[in-house]
Formats: structure tokens, C-alpha cells, sequence
């Protein structure tokens, strides 16, 4: 190393080397770092959503399996329960034929989709039916008729056989199918004959369809329903009556979830969900299965585009970065740069045209040789060190500002999480369309309720109430009338309940109302007023006319035998039965 003479005597030069400069050094660091970062993070990235996508499009298959499997127990429940229904008239233990079949075809036009109704004797003979079909004709030997000499029957679909030339096919295409439900009809000396419906199996492709909508997400889904012995029921025409070969379906199987099958009615893979019918309230089922697929070209191509559009975003900010880099490369040297000059002029003269520029030092070494030249010179540069403290104190206010300024946003985002939990706690316990509690928060409260009730020898009693004819409501004059007139019932219901009482929907035009210290008589009273509430004023709707609701209720008190709110809530719900059993607009104890 030189030595240098006057003002730098003693202070060594270091030499210029070939080496490249801070600008360099920088540039390449950092654009070489950001570069391995987003690409490192942007292959996790487009794996972790690709991943979460393809089984959020998985969940979506497993919900539409779950929806049809449920709405077709729900359906059967309701034909079950018709049935029964009609099982326990009087009108059918009477002599009167006329009036059976009279009876038979009122509960038809109910629900058009039954296609045949009959009732029989002991011995298998038709008596009374709709359309007078079959009347006299003997079924003995038919499995609907045999079931239902033992209990309440269900029978799986199958093809019509008497009544194929006496019935109108829709579809002159396809076989009519029906699925049967029967009930024994009883009488105090025993039994006395058979009920029994054919259900048109068209309304379970009615449900089909309502599930999957033109020109939406589910381009190219299936939904199929297969019965316990794996044959196709439901499905496309080129699968109905085949019997699938899929791991899932296999007996005794738990449901696998979404996988990707290989189907033999076209040799594409799919993406397959499967729900298992598991009947519903007291009907057993039939062991129906409900199998989803999806092209997985088509399912899965979501996947593909987020994978795409996240790795061109992950270029597009590699080169943003690099640029970003070289910029900032540029702010953090030409500052040092500038330092070291001023250095050098502070030391040697007050003229910059006077101080010698010599390329073959670079920035850190020309720093560190420019330091040295400032101790030297340190006595001279108090001003300029007053300056930059007023600087640093300014620039240390302004920090502080800073921070104090994010601290505030700090909690205000705080506090508005905590205001969102809160909403979605609400929406969480409440029902979206009534705004009254739903199913799940009842039964959390009506449990504790129950307890403290046993705890403190106090009355409970639950109401359920269910709105009459109200699928007639949305037959005829649509499902938004409906909704409204679900919304005008709670509303009336709370205006008529007392301030601790608790009113929740139960699903569908069902709601249920615990009363808390009320025994039967002041329960029966409560119930008579909600129903009277109801019946005694109508509801306008948005056209300006007017509708009349009624309701059927039951309801049942707490008693030492009540074992949980189950419990209370399955006596109250027979009580309804047969409210609407005995009229409707009525209310039973149970």
C-alpha cells in the first residue's frame, strides 16, 4: 500500500483489485435471492391451492351426493308417512267404498307422482283404488301386498306389471317404475287389510335434474342412484339396470369419499363421490346409494388454471423483483458513492475539481480509506455533527409517529376481527331466512334448560308447530310466496310468545318453542293462542291479496321420565301427528 503525504500523512491507500463494485454485488444478490424466492414460493404456492381446490371440488361432488341422497329419504318419508296416515283413517274401516276411494284420491291429487293407490282385503282382493284401477283384481301374490301383512313396507324399484296397459307412460321410451309403500290397516279385532301406493320413480329424476342446473359449475356431473345389490336405478341410459363395479359400493364399505374412477360405460376417468342412504325419522331406507361423477378433464380444470395463472403472476414478479433489485442496488451504492467523494474533498480540498478521480478503487475499500481521512479531520466537522444530530432527532420523531400510527391501525384490526366473530357467531346460531334461532342453538340451550328444569323442580314444556298445506303454498304460488309466509309465522309467533320463551325453525315449515315454567295447562294455553295467532289473521302478500295459515300443533311437558330434550321433542312431535291426523289447525298433548 501507498503512503499518502499532508493532511493523510499516515494513512495507507488501500490498492485497487479488479473486484466488482457494491452496485454489482447488490444487484446480483438480490435479484438472485428474490428470484429463488418466488420461484421456491410459487411452486409451494400452486401446489398448496391446486391441492385445496381439487378437494374443495372433491367436497362440492360429496355435498351433491349428501343433497340427493337426502332429499330422496326425505321424499319417501313423506309418501311413508302419507301412507301411514291413510293406514289409520277411519274411512277405511267403514263399509262405504265409495268413500274410500274418494279418500284414496284426495291423498293422489296431494302429490301427483302417485301413480296408483289401493286398498285391499285380508285375502289380497282390490276393494277401493284411484281411478278404479285394478278393483277386484287380486295382488295376493304381489311383494307389497306380503310385506305390508307383516308391518309397515317399502319396496325397492321395480317395473309395472298390471298396471302397464292401464296407465299412460310419459316416456313411451322407458318401462314405467314404480317404488311401493305399504301399511297394514288394523282394527280392533286385527287386521283387516292392506293400503298401498305405487310411487312413479320420474320423481327421483324430477330431484336429479333440480340438483344440477344448466350451465353451471357441474358441466358434464352425473348423478346416479344404484340400489344394495350395485344395479344402476337412476342414472344415464347406457348404465340403467347395469350393475357397477366400483370399490366403493362394495358391501360393508364405509363411503371412500371423492376418488377417481375408471367407468365402463365410456372407459373415462371421473372424479366419483358416493353417499349412502340411511332413511330417515322411522323409515328404514331401501339401501340406496347415491354415486356422483365428473369428468376429471373437466373437474379438475380449475386446478389447472390457478396452477398456470399462479406461475406466469410468480414470472411476472420475479421480473418486477429483478428490476426492483437493480434499482435498489442503485439507491444503497451511489449514496456511499457520493460519501466517499465528499470524504475525500472534506480532506485533501475544498475544491471537488482539485481532488484526483482514479477508477481502480472500489466502494467499500474507498469508503473505509475515506473514513480514515474524516477522524483526522474530526475536530473541523462539529457543525456538521450538531446538524446531523437535529437530523436524527427529527428523523427519530418521525419514526415514532410511525409507529404510533400503526399501533392505532393495529387495534382497530382487532377490534374489527372481534366484531366479525361476533356476526358470524350470530349467523352461526340463527336461521337465514326467519332470522329466529335455528335447529342446532335450540338444542344446545333447550338442553341446559332441561337440566336446570330437573335441577330446580321448575315446569318445561315444548311446542312443535307445523305450518298446514304448506306445500300447496309454494305449488301455487311459488317458493318466494313461501318464504315470506315462513318469515310472517315467526314473526307472529314471537309477537305472541312471552320474553323467555324460545322460538326456533326445526327445517322446512317446522318451528318448535320452548316454554319455561309452564306446566300443560298453561303450555295448552300458550299453544292455543299461537294457533289461534295464526288462523285468525291472514298474511298479504306482494300481489295485494290475502292468505290464510293454519297450523297443527303438539306439545308435551317435562315429567320425571323425560330422559333428554330428544325425548320431549319426539312425544311433542307425535302429538302433531296426530293433530294432522285428526284435521290439522288443532293442537294435541302428548
Amino acid at each position: 500500500m501507498a503512503t499518502a503525504t499532508g493532511p493523510d500523512r499516515g494513512i495507507r491507500r488501500p490498492r485497487r483489485l479488479g473486484r466488482p463494485g457494491l452496485r454489482t454485488l447488490l444487484t446480483v444478490t438480490m435479484a438472485g435471492l428474490a428470484l429463488t424466492t418466488v420461484v421456491l414460493l410459487a411452486l409451494v404456492v400452486a401446489e398448496v391451492a391446486g391441492r385445496r381446490q381439487a378437494a374443495e371440488i372433491g367436497d362440492g361432488l360429496d355435498e351433491l351426493a349428501f343433497q340427493m341422497s337426502d332429499k330422496l329419504d326425505r321424499a319417501m318419508f313423506e309418501r311413508w308417512r302419507d301412507i301411514r296416515i291413510i293406514a289409520a283413517r277411519p274411512v277405511l274401516r267403514g263399509d262405504d267404498t265409495a268413500a274410500k276411494r274418494v279418500a284414496l284420491e284426495i291423498l293422489q291429487q296431494t302429490y301427483p307422482d302417485y301413480a296408483w293407490i289401493g286398498f285391499t282385503d285380508v285375502q289380497g282382493r282390490v276393494l277401493a283404488s284411484t281411478g278404479r284401477l285394478l278393483e277386484g283384481e287380486d295382488v295376493s301374490a304381489r311383494p307389497w301386498f306380503v310385506g305390508a301383512l307383516k308391518g309397515p313396507f317399502a319396496g325397492d324399484v321395480h317395473k309395472a306389471l298390471l298396471l302397464e296397459r292401464l296407465l299412460t307412460n310419459p316416456d313411451p321410451g322407458t318401462p314405467l317404475r314404480f317404488v311401493d309403500v305399504s301399511m297394514p290397516v288394523m282394527a280392533e279385532g286385527g287386521l283387516i287389510g292392506v293400503v298401498g301406493a305405487h310411487l312413479s320413480w320420474s320423481w327421483a329424476d324430477d330431484i336429479r335434474r333440480s340438483l344440477i342446473a344448466p350451465g353451471e359449475s357441474r358441466s358434464g356431473t352425473d348423478i346416479l342412484v344404484v340400489d344394495k345389490d350395485g344395479a344402476v336405478l337412476l342414472g344415464p341410459r347406457a348404465l340403467e339396470g347395469r350393475k357397477l363395479d366400483l370399490p366403493g359400493l362394495a358391501a360393508g364399505t364405509t363411503d371412500p369419499g371423492p376418488r377417481v374412477e375408471t367407468w365402463p360405460d365410456d372407459g373415462r376417468a371421473y372424479l366419483t363421490a358416493l353417499h349412502r342412504s340411511q332413511g330417515f325419522r322411522d323409515y328404514p331406507g331401501l339401501g340406496w346409494t347415491v354415486v356422483v361423477r365428473q369428468p376429471v378433464d373437466q373437474a379438475l380444470a380449475p386446478v389447472s388454471d390457478l396452477r398456470r395463472l399462479i406461475l406466469w403472476g410468480a414470472v411476472a414478479i420475479a421480473a418486477t423483483a429483478c428490476g426492483f433489485a437493480l434499482w435498489l442496488a442503485a439507491r444503497i451504492a451511489s449514496p456511499l458513492d457520493r460519501l466517499s467523494r465528499a470524504a475525500r474533498r472534506v480532506g485533501e480540498t475544498s475544491s471537488p475539481d482539485e481532488v484526483p478521480l482514479d477508477g481502480g478503487y472500489r466502494e467499500v475499500r474507498d469508503l473505509a480509506w475515506s473514513l480514515q481521512r474524516m477522524i483526522a479531520a474530526l475536530t473541523q466537522k462539529q457543525e456538521e455533527l450538531v446538524r446531523a444530530n437535529l437530523g436524527l432527532e427529527a428523523r427519530v420523531a418521525e419514526r415514532t409517529a410511525e409507529l404510533t400510527a400503526e399501533i392505532a391501525e393495529r387495534r382497530k384490526v382487532e377490534q374489527d376481527r372481534e366484531d366479525l366473530i361476533q356476526r358470524l357467531k350470530q349467523m352461526a346460531e340463527t336461521d337465514f331466512l326467519t332470522g329466529v334461532m335455528n335447529r342446532r342453538s335450540f338444542f344446545d340451550i333447550a338442553g341446559r334448560e332441561l337440566a336446570a328444569a330437573r335441577r330446580y323442580v321448575r315446569a318445561l314444556a315444548v311446542i312443535v308447530l307445523d305450518i298446514d298445506h304448506f306445500k300447496r303454498i309454494n305449488d301455487r304460488y311459488g317458493h318466494g310466496t313461501g318464504d315470506e309466509i315462513l318469515k310472517g309465522v315467526a314473526k307472529r309467533l314471537a309477537d305472541e310468545m312471552r320474553a323467555g320463551d324460545i322460538l326456533a325453525r326445526f327445517g322446512g315449515e317446522e318451528f318448535v318453542i320452548l316454554l319455561q315454567e309452564a306446566d300443560q295447562d298453561a303450555a295448552l294455553a300458550t299453544a292455543e293462542r299461537l294457533r289461534t295467532a295464526l288462523a285468525d289473521r291472514s298474511f298479504g302478500l306482494i300481489d295485494g291479496s290475502c292468505l290464510t295459515v293454519t297450523a297443527s300443533l303438539g306439545l308435551a311437558t317435562a315429567d320425571s321420565e323425560t330422559g333428554s330434550i330428544d325425548d320431549l321433542i319426539t312425544r311433542a312431535d307425535a302429538a302433531l301427528y296426530r293433530a294432522k291426523e285428526a284435521g290439522r289447525n288443532r293442537v294435541e298433548v302428548g
